[in-house]
């Protein structure tokens, strides 16, 4: 049996998006009609006075390190086995990645290092 990696589903109306960005490339760096319909939709979707869109999740991660004031000099601790998106906004935002152990049976981080590892930082 062949498994596709990527089923792609469409509506009928992509080239026509597509076609309309193209055609207003002056806000094509976030600001642009899309990207406000989709923070207006989060807004009231979720009650909240402001949503952001990013462009990763990468960014995304960083956004909330930098929302809570990660700073040069503080330790952010991390599981041992991911992916790099998960240290790179802490080191964007000047702060040392440090690694916990995960646990063998799940591969999620084990909590008993994370203990060991917590410092003022």
């Amino acid at each position: 049996m062949k498994i596709p990696f990527n089923r792609i589903y469409t509506t009928g109306n992509e080239i026509k998006y597509i076609r309309h960005v193209i055609e207003d490339l002056a806000k094509t760096s976030g600001d642009g009609f899309y990207t406000r319909k989709v923070n207006s939709f989060l807004e009231d979707k979720f009650k909240t006075e402001k949503a952001l869109m990013t462009t990763s999740c990468t960014h995304s991660i960083e956004m909330a390190c930098r929302l809570i004031g990660l700073k040069p000099g503080d330790e952010v601790i991390l599981p041992s086995y991911t992916f790099p998106s998960t240290a790179n906004p802490a080191v964007l935002c000047g702060a040392k990645p440090v690694f916990a152990e995960i646990k063998r049976e799940t591969l999620n981080i084990d909590p008993e290092d994370v203990r060991k590892r917590i410092t003022k930082k």
